[in-house]
């Protein structure tokens, strides 16, 4: 209820922001409406529940409305949803909210967090459910949307995004995301003096791969890398320099990356367009001559490389999940094997040859 509170300021009186609003208190007063009176815990709060019953309650909510929904109110009332992920995520969103509406000190680490929880579901990208939400996940790791302050924008991506969150915490693979408190004491103001780097809320691998996703269209080297399309010395020259002079030095890239080539790494983050896999593998797609598991072995080459960028040896091939129900080296014979690895190989080879 404090979110609806927060709307009841003047700067908030858009019709739009209202009806938020009114589906808020509404949703509120129906579980109130719910709690059964001949339990013993609703009969100890009668007083308080009989009146938030009433829309008038909702009207203007005061200090002690919010209080009292907190205290006597809320403990009283239990979700029929059993998904906990989604609840987690529900709660906190409107942390995130609140720091936004109240001006709480949390909301930068509240959208780091928000930004950290959308990469982990874009990892998931292969479950359908993922797959369909995969735009607004990416819009969410932009500076974009989340120093937009739309209100309304985060809402709606709450109820989109909500249900795929128990995919972070199912399947083995997926880390539970640990959603912290937003409200952090206030340990020392200063102002007018900038922050040193220290204070540089974004670590260099989050800027690299924000800065990729934000510019796979508008930079040309990029661009070139989602399309199969090998890199001209300019066009490594421009990546180094983003990579170690914009976004940070020659040292941060070799502690987060290590010896990994530019257009690896760009694979990695932006992926390949479809499109353009498709065309990089259509010798074998339209061979007639290829029978139905061969066929379905390069569709997985080709899914397997939209998501992942390339394929880095042979050997991965050899594993799930490739290696059913037929190890690659058994399914084609010695010569369509070899062309299609040497297709296999060109892919990621456009992300690191440069042409003169």
């Amino acid at each position: 209820m404090r979110i609806a509170a927060a709307l009841q300021d003047g700067a908030y009186a858009d019709e739009k922001y209202q009806n938020w609003r009114k589906i808020l208190t509404e949703t509120c007063r129906a579980e109130v409406g719910a709690l059964n009176p001949e339990l013993v815990s609703v009969r100890l709060h009668r007083q308080a529940v009989e009146h938030y019953q009433k829309p008038e309650a909702f009207v203007s909510l005061t200090e002690t409305d919010k209080g009292t929904l907190m205290k006597e109110v809320a403990p009283l009332i239990s979700l029929d949803d059993k998904d906990e992920a989604a609840k987690r995520f529900d709660n906190f969103v409107y942390g995130l909210l609140l720091c936004e509406l109240e001006g709480l000190p949390g909301l930068g680490r509240a959208q780091k967090q928000l930004r950290n929880t959308a990469a982990m579901l874009e990892g998931k990208a292969t479950i359908p459910q993922v797959q369909t939400k995969l735009s607004l996940i990416r819009e969410v790791q932009t500076d974009e949307i989340l120093t937009s302050h739309d209100l309304l924008r985060f809402e709606e991506m709450r109820q989109e995004l909500r249900e795929l969150i128990k995919f972070l915490v199912e399947g083995g693979e997926g880390q539970k995301p640990v959603y912290t408190a937003l409200a952090d004491p206030v340990l020392e103001q200063t102002e007018g003096k900038a922050l040193d780097s220290g204070y540089d809320f974004g670590e260099y691998r989050e800027r690299v791969n924000r800065y990729i996703m934000e510019h796979r269209s508008d930079t040309l080297a990029i661009h070139k890398l989602t399309q199969n399309i090998p890199l001209s010395r300019g066009d490594y020259t421009e990546l180094e320099h983003i990579f170690t002079c914009e976004l940070g030095s020659k040292e941060d890239y070799a502690r987060e990356f290590r010896d990994t080539p530019f257009g690896l790494l760009v694979r990695k983050v932006a992926k390949l367009d479809h499109d353009a896999a498709m065309q990089a593998f259509s010798k074998f797609i339209n061979d007639e001559s290829l029978n139905a598991k061969q066929i379905a072995f390069v569709q997985k080459v080709i899914h397997y490389i939209e998501q992942n960028g390339y394929v880095e040896s042979k050997a991965v091939l050899m594993k799930p999940p490739f290696d059913q129900p037929i190890l690659f080296t058994r399914l084609f014979d010695g010569k369509t094997g070899s062309e299609l690895m040497d297709t296999i190989n060109s892919v990621k080879e456009n992300a690191t040859h440069v042409t003169a």
